[in-house]
């Protein structure tokens, strides 16, 4: 089949892939980006945060990709993002926006409010890292843990509902696409 790549945009917890939020933006820009994405050989995906990651996995791993990109926000970067790279054959590489840790149990969702560690897989390289800073009864991003190598993350002056949106995001997702793409 030749050389593919696969960038995979994760959206948050109440996002549905038909509403206008800040990650279906960013997967339209990395779609329609001139001179981007406008090849054969890359596949730009858009998935809620709680899509069946072995299935997607699977169906990602049966196009033998030679790299994989994620750019995942609140739940797709605390749960989506880490429930799909375990799975993937290919390295990673990904750019994350205020990703919160999602507890596999009810009783444990409360730690969505804590900086509780988000374990990232040891495949992915974590490229760009943003969070905002928010009260403790406020929802904003996790640290992370583990995976090849992981970025410092930046501040950004954002709401947790609009840190998706924000131009520092989506303008670091189109640079390490290009980069990840080769363009």
């Amino acid at each position: 089949m030749g050389t593919v790549k696969v960038i995979v945009c994760i959206s948050g917890f109440t996002q549905k892939n038909h509403q206008n939020t800040g990650t279906r933006q960013l997967w339209h820009k990395l779609l329609w980006e001139r001179d981007l994405c406008a090849t054969k050989d890359a596949l730009v995906y858009l998935r809620e945060w709680n899509t069946d990651w072995r299935e997607f996995a699977k169906e990602i791993n049966d196009l033998e990709p030679t790299e994989v990109m994620v750019c995942a926000y609140s739940w797709g970067g605390g749960f989506g993002m880490p429930q799909l790279c375990k799975r993937l054959v290919a390295p990673v590489t990904c750019v994350l926006c205020d990703p919160v840790y999602r507890s596999k149990t009810l009783f444990g969702r409360w730690a969505a409010f804590c900086d509780w560690k988000i374990n990232v897989p040891e495949n992915v390289d974590v490229v760009a890292h943003f969070i905002q800073e928010a009260k403790w009864y406020q929802l904003d991003g996790d640290p992370l843990k583990g995976g090849n190598s992981l970025c410092e993350p930046t501040i950004l002056d954002y709401t947790h509902n609009g840190i998706d949106e924000s131009h520092e995001y989506h303008k670091a997702a189109v640079i390490a696409a290009k980069h990840f793409l080769g363009k």
